[in-house]
């Protein structure tokens, strides 16, 4: 009798610890560090931390049931083809007091119409990150890639939406282009490249451009200022045939098992100060205009974090293809075995 005491007390207790716990899934180096432990001290949740590299590898994860995952931060077409396929939980608005630091352009976006699944973390573009005492030739298109000077000196996303975006803007097409014959066009200009690439990479890529085993990358911008601070010779160009821009977001997973904890994470995030700390880690611009009179000046300033009009104007948001996708998987399978 006392060893199944025992074993119930044991239970309990184990399931009690497991209530203050709270499993994040985030892209690479997409928050300030100290942010997590500051809210582990304030709440007294232990916070489990994991990272992935594409939208298309946290979707694979969910759908194969595994993680566990509290809190998740998708892209914008990500997050309709979540909330389609019942991968995400409804959010109580009603505990996200500071929801309303959020600037209204950011609210109610086509991918998420009701707010229901999503809250938006960070905004940005894809550019051209390169180091100035490697690379001699100016740069200012996505052409540069194809230039046999630097051969296996250039990397690109490990990122379908981004690699074929990159060559939709080189001939002329949306990012969202759906035709096969432009598919067709914009495989042949890829395999075309490949003889001068090093590798698809998103997470490393950066260390290669800092040990000078690359000269040119694609990448995102505020990953690009990340290494920028830590070596003067890497520069970041928005190429002029213009890329993809993009919203990512806070959302709950299905059947997320610490969900209230996940709300209280959530709504830190969006505190003025909080969202403040990570702007100036990151380098990314946030829709949240309370933290603006906190984010550094060479931040805030900085056309390439917080774009004007005419800059956006040459970017487009990736939107969900639907059956599409799977051509473009396809493609996007060969093209990495060629």
């Amino acid at each position: 009798m006392k060893i199944y005491l025992f074993v119930f007390l044991l239970i309990i207790g184990c399931s009690k610890k497991n209530e203050n716990v709270l499993y994040v899934y985030n892209w690479s180096d997409y928050i300030d560090e100290t942010v997590l432990t500051d809210f582990e001290k304030e709440y007294g949740i232990k916070i489990i931390y994991d990272t992935y590299s594409s939208n298309e590898e946290l979707l694979a994860k969910l759908q194969a049931g595994s993680g566990g995952y509290d809190v998740i931060f998708p892209s914008d077409y990500m997050v309709t083809i979540m909330a389609q396929n019942s991968l995400l939980e409804e959010l109580n608005i009603k505990s996200l007091t500071n929801l309303k630091n959020i600037d209204q352009l950011f609210l109610n976006p086509t991918y998420d119409p009701e707010q229901k699944y999503s809250i938006p973390y960070t905004s940005g573009l894809t550019g051209i990150a390169y180091r100035t005492d490697l690379v001699t030739d100016e740069i200012d298109s996505w052409k540069i890639f194809w230039n046999a000077k630097y051969k296996n000196k250039t990397m690109l996303l490990n990122d379908m939406r981004e690699v074929y975006a990159m060559a939709f803007k080189i001939l002329g097409y949306s990012v969202n282009d759906t035709d096969p014959i432009h598919l067709a066009e914009a495989q042949k200009l890829l395999i075309d490249q490949k003889k001068y690439l090093k590798k698809y990479e998103s997470d490393m890529s950066k260390d290669f451009l800092l040990t000078k085993e690359a000269s040119i990358i694609q990448q995102w911008v505020g990953d690009s200022y990340q290494i920028m601070e830590q070596d003067s010779n890497i520069a970041f160009v928005i190429p002029k045939e213009g890329s993809i821009k993009f919203t990512d977001n806070i959302c709950i997973p299905k059947g997320a098992k610490h969900k209230e904890n996940a709300e209280k994470f959530i709504n830190y995030l969006l505190r003025p100060d909080i969202a403040a700390r990570i702007i100036n880690v990151i380098s990314y611009s946030m829709p949240n205009l309370a933290a603006l009179p906190m984010v550094n000046d060479e931040i805030k300033n900085d056309k390439n974090i917080y774009p004007d009009e005419e800059l956006i104007k040459k970017y487009e948001f990736v939107l969900d293809l639907g059956e599409y996708t799977s051509t473009m998987e396809k493609a996007w399978t060969e093209l990495k075995s060629y």
